[in-house]
């Protein structure tokens, strides 16, 4: 049933795939939610690259991740990829049920957005870093949940800027007299 789903998910054009493999597999996530199926995402860390913070799929079953953007690192875009099989750069690899993120994702999907909103961005750090800690302490990884965090806090640092360089900004249009235009983020 997931891969015949995945079909109509499946990003095939990399230009297209870019900084697109968390907003699909989180689509894919709430349309399986709504076919009664219960979905993992997958997420890695991405080292040395201009492109990627991280990479986000769907885990399959323990050796295969349904990766609906794998054109970004498989040159024949297959949806169906083993674990073993991602780049060097691909690292610390986190598992997280959908269900995290799904109650935002359905509230911002309806808008239908470029990219999503930072409040939602601010939301998906915080529960994935909740969900981190507990993993970490269950397994006795104190270091992992002081270096998780310390990750957490400076992604929220950097969305925070981002928050404020928007409002900034959409106040300097208010000043110069100019009309929204309605592509704006609103937060």
């Amino acid at each position: 049933m997931l891969l015949v789903l995945a079909r109509r998910y499946r990003i095939a054009q990399l230009k297209q795939a870019r900084g697109r493999c968390f907003s699909t597999s989180l689509a894919f996530a709430l349309e399986a939610k709504r076919r009664g199926i219960e979905v993992d995402l997958l997420r890695w860390r991405v080292k040395d690259s201009d492109d990627f913070a991280d990479h986000w799929a769907i885990r399959l079953d323990a050796e295969r991740a349904l990766d609906l953007s794998s054109v970004q690192f498989d040159p024949l875009g297959r949806p169906v990829q083993s674990l073993d099989a991602y780049p060097d750069n691909f690292t610390d690899r986190r598992e997280y049920p959908a269900s995290l993120f799904l109650d935002g994702y359905q509230k911002v999907a309806q808008h239908r957005r470029t990219r999503f909103p930072l409040a939602f961005l601010m939301q998906v750090c915080r529960a994935m870093w909740r969900h981190d800690v507990v993993s970490d302490l269950k397994r006795g990884a104190l270091h992992q949940v002081l270096l998780g965090t310390a990750r957490c806090l400076g992604r929220l640092a950097v969305l925070r800027l981002e928050w404020l360089r928007r409002r900034m900004d959409r106040r300097a249009r208010q000043l110069r007299g100019e009309v929204p235009s309605g592509n704006e983020t609103i937060l």
